[in-house]
C-alpha cells in the first residue's frame, strides 16, 4: 500500500475514509463532476478511474486514457461502462454486485404488497371523506397468488426466498440466459405462460438488444386484468406508454414502477398523467438505503487489488466473454 506511483481519479463521491485508503497506493485527483470532457481532461496520466452512477465510461474516454489499468463502478451493475472497449485494451472493470441486493428485493416486496392491497387508492379516497364505501372486501391473500418473476438476478433470487419463506405462494419464472434458482423452488416457463399465469409479474431485466421494450403492448396483453407489475430493474425494459395505457384503461390492475425509460419522468408524460390508477411511481430509489450507499464504496478494495497486481474479487466481463 506504500507504492506512489499510480494516479487514481475519482469521478464521483466516495467517504473521505476511502479517499484515504486510495491516497496510501497513490495520488488521488477528486473531480467537480463526472461529465465526459472533465473526465477526458484528467484521464491522460490515470491507472485507475473510479465512477458511481451518473459517469458514463464510453470509448471515447477509455481512449483518452491510455495508462488506465482499472476502472471501478460503485455500482451493483456495470451498465454505464463499455465493457467491450475496456477488455479490447486489457483494463480491468470491478463493481459491487453483492451490495443494494436485499435493499432492493425488500423495496420490491413492498411495491408489491402495497399495490397488491391497494393502498395508494384508500388512502386517496379516504383524504377525500370516503370511508365506509371503501370497506369491501377486495384482493387475495398472497400465499394464494403466483409471483412471476422476469429474470433470475441476485434482487429476484432474493424477492423469491422473501416471498416463499413468508406467504409460501406460488413461484413462475422465465429468464433468458435459463439460470436455476438457489434457495427457494420454482418452476421454468416460457414467456408467454409467465405472462398469462403470473397474479403478479416482478421484472429483473438488464438493458440490451433482446430486453429493451421487452414488454411491449402485445405482451403486457397476455396478463390478467388482475395482475399487477413491478419494475425495478430498468425502465428502458418495459413500454412506460403501453403501460400507461393498460393501466388506464383497466387492463391491469396496478402497477409499481421505481424506474422509467427517461428519467426523470418528464412532466407530460403519460404515466404521471393517470389519475385514480393503482400505480405508484417511484424516483429510481430501491437501491438507496443507507447500507446499500456504504457498501458500495467497497469497490476502492478491488481497485486497490488490482493496481497492486492482485486478481479483483468482483471483475466484470464483457457480455460476449
Amino acid at each position: 500500500m506504500k507504492n506512489r506511483q499510480h494516479n487514481i481519479v475519482i469521478a464521483e463521491g466516495f467517504q473521505q475514509a476511502v479517499v484515504d485508503r486510495l491516497k496510501q497506493c497513490g495520488t488521488v485527483t477528486v473531480l467537480d463532476n463526472p461529465a465526459p470532457e472533465t473526465l477526458i481532461a484528467a484521464l491522460p496520466d490515470a491507472h485507475a478511474l473510479l465512477v458511481k452512477s451518473k459517469a458514463h465510461v464510453t470509448a471515447r474516454i477509455i481512449d483518452a486514457a491510455p495508462n488506465l489499468k482499472v476502472i471501478g463502478r460503485a455500482c451493483p451493475n456495470v451498465d454505464h461502462i463499455d465493457l467491450r472497449a475496456a477488455q479490447r485494451r486489457d483494463i480491468h472493470v470491478v463493481y459491487t454486485p453483492h451490495v443494494a441486493v436485499a435493499s432492493t428485493a425488500e423495496f420490491a416486496l413492498a411495491l408489491i404488497m402495497a399495490v397488491h392491497r391497494r393502498l395508494l387508492p384508500f388512502n386517496r379516497a379516504l383524504r377525500q371523506g370516503e370511508f365506509e364505501d371503501l370497506r369491501k372486501p377486495s384482493g387475495r391473500e398472497l400465499g394464494k397468488q403466483t409471483l412471476g418473476l422476469l429474470g433470475l438476478d441476485p434482487v429476484a433470487e432474493h424477492l423469491g426466498k422473501m416471498f416463499q419463506a413468508a406467504f409460501g405462494g406460488r413461484i413462475l419464472y422465465h429468464d433468458l440466459a435459463a439460470k436455476q434458482p438457489v434457495g427457494w423452488k420454482g418452476e421454468a416457463v416460457d414467456l408467454e405462460t409467465l405472462l398469462k399465469q403470473a397474479d403478479i409479474l416482478s421484472v429483473h431485466l438488464r438493458v440490451s438488444k433482446d430486453t429493451k421494450r421487452l414488454l411491449n403492448a402485445e405482451r403486457i396483453a397476455l396478463l390478467k386484468p388482475t395482475a399487477i407489475v413491478v419494475n425495478t430493474s430498468r425502465g428502458a425494459v418495459i413500454d412506460n406508454v403501453a403501460i400507461a395505457e393498460a393501466l388506464r384503461t383497466g387492463k391491469l390492475a396496478g402497477a409499481g414502477l421505481d424506474v422509467f425509460e427517461v428519467e426523470p419522468l418528464p412532466s407530460n408524460h403519460h404515466l404521471r398523467q393517470l389519475r385514480g390508477a393503482n400505480c405508484i411511481l417511484t424516483p429510481h430509489v430501491s437501491a438507496a438505503t443507507d447500507d446499500a450507499w456504504i457498501g458500495r464504496d467497497d469497490v476502492a478494495d478491488d481497485v486497490i487489488r488490482v493496481l497492486q497486481g492482485k486478481k479483483p474479487r468482483f471483475p466484470a466481463k464483457a457480455p460476449d466473454t
